[in-house]
């Protein structure tokens, strides 16, 4: 019963730290560093899509390239 009991938390434990590692690599990917107009590359259109980031509330305006598809965010 002991085994069964030691097991368990260990195996929790272990869920725990697959749960906080694979969290910590979604919350890396979603901390995007928007860019500011100047660094605009060339090719890149601007849309009229815009939304304001939840974090600093500011407007963010998307950028469109026709020819990759290839869409950016930046900062104003």
């Amino acid at each position: 019963m002991m085994k069964f009991v030691i097991g368990y938390f260990v195996f929790q434990i272990l869920l725990l730290i697959v749960i906080l590692v694979i969290t910590h690599q979604t919350d890396k990917n979603s901390r995007k560093a928007f860019l500011q107009p100047n660094e605009v590359p060339e090719g890149f259109e601007k849309t009229s899509e815009t939304f304001i980031d939840t974090k600093t509330k500011k407007t963010i305006y998307v950028y469109y390239n026709r020819h990759t598809g290839k869409r950016i965010y930046v900062e104003h």
